[in-house]
């Protein structure tokens, strides 16, 4: 089943995000949203509310919060198992916002990070 959660939002319009109970939904209303859409979806189990959300292929980049790494205001850090994500969400963040971020390696954990500096 569908729903929407008040804690998950899109990142680039603001907008609450589909949420599905299970993966099989996910995957079939990824597989439709491709058809419908022109575009390649995939889904991924959302961290926040523990539902399915649906995500362009090529906006697809796997993190987890940090465990260790903050940011200038403290926030916890967004850990990128992989170099080419961690670059990836760099390039559509400058794209959408207009910041230019550098992509360097967690002292911490296995993982890469984003920073301005």
């Amino acid at each position: 089943m569908r729903h929407t959660f008040d804690s998950c939002v899109s990142k680039r319009t603001g907008k609450p995000l589909a949420a599905y109970d299970c993966e099989y939904e996910a995957w079939s209303a990824s597989d439709h949203a491709s058809l419908f859409y022109g575009q390649d979806f995939t889904y991924y189990r959302c961290p926040q509310c523990q539902h399915w959300h649906l995500t362009p292929k090529e906006r697809y980049t796997p993190s987890k919060p940090c465990e260790f790494c903050t940011d200038s205001d403290g926030e916890t850090k967004e850990l990128y198992s992989t170099k080419a994500g961690a670059e990836a969400r760099a390039k559509i963040i400058g794209c959408e916002n207009h910041i230019h971020l550098r992509v360097y390696e967690c002292p911490y954990q296995t993982g890469w990070h984003l920073t301005k500096q």
